[in-house]
């Protein structure tokens, strides 16, 4: 029986660094969340995804889970494309 290999998902150092520094820079972002952002944010691998999450630090209501979410896939978008 042939092992197929799962598909391995990658991001280089330098544009997960760039986007860390956009999301410590983001004034709605240390509202919510303080300064530096990233301290309360966590990276999740799950299969072949990779993503950014709030780490359960800060209790967000509704709206500000929303608004991180948007503010969070813009500044991904900017940085990868």
């Amino acid at each position: 029986m042939e092992q197929i290999d799962k598909e391995r998902v990658g991001i280089r150092i330098d544009v997960l660094h760039s986007i860390i520094e956009d999301l410590n820079n983001d004034p709605e972002l240390q509202m919510m969340f303080g300064s530096p952002v990233s301290k309360a944010l966590v990276a999740v691998a799950d299969d072949n995804d990779l993503r950014i999450e709030e780490g359960g630090i800060i209790d967000l209501k509704e709206e500000e889970t929303e608004k991180f979410l948007e503010i969070l896939n813009k500044i991904i978008k900017k940085n990868t494309i």
